[in-house]
């Protein structure tokens, strides 16, 4: 629409009895300053007259500079955000790494009751330790309480 109003078609030889389109800048700029940041930059820009002052595209320059600012800030915020996010979980699973736990022969499993031996194993936040198939089978209650 935009590209329409800055510069129309021609009209061709078939319906030469219509009157020749004219560009209709004023409503070109008017559609560039209410739809801003919806419109290309960079194409609104080079289908605009060359002798279109600079204090007419203003308001429009003045839009998308904010629009692109601030798009910038949130996304600085977003990537603070979710390196923050990062270094909480990295520090959770080094203190959750930090704890030893020793299984011995005697070590038995909270669900079936047999030895955890050299079986894979999982333990909870409470100390259960459980054979790491029996982890699904564990009561709510019994692991984190």
């Amino acid at each position: 629409m935009f590209s329409i109003l800055v510069s129309p078609p021609g009209v061709s030889m078939m319906v030469a009895q219509l009157p020749q389109p004219e560009a209709n800048p004023s409503a070109a700029l008017t559609l560039l300053r209410k739809h801003a940041n919806k419109l290309d930059t960079l194409k609104a820009l080079q289908l605009l007259p060359l002798t279109t002052p600079i204090c007419e595209i203003y308001q429009f320059l003045e839009k998308v500079l904010q629009e692109k600012t601030s798009r910038k800030r949130r996304g600085q915020v977003m990537r603070s955000l979710l390196y923050s996010e990062h270094l909480q979980v990295e520090e959770l699973m080094m203190s959750h790494q930090a704890h030893k736990i020793v299984i011995t022969e005697e070590n038995m499993c909270a669900v079936c009751k047999k030895k955890i031996g050299n079986s894979a194993f999982a333990r909870y936040p409470t100390g259960l330790i459980v054979h790491y198939f029996c982890c699904k089978d564990v009561p709510i209650s019994l692991a984190y309480s």
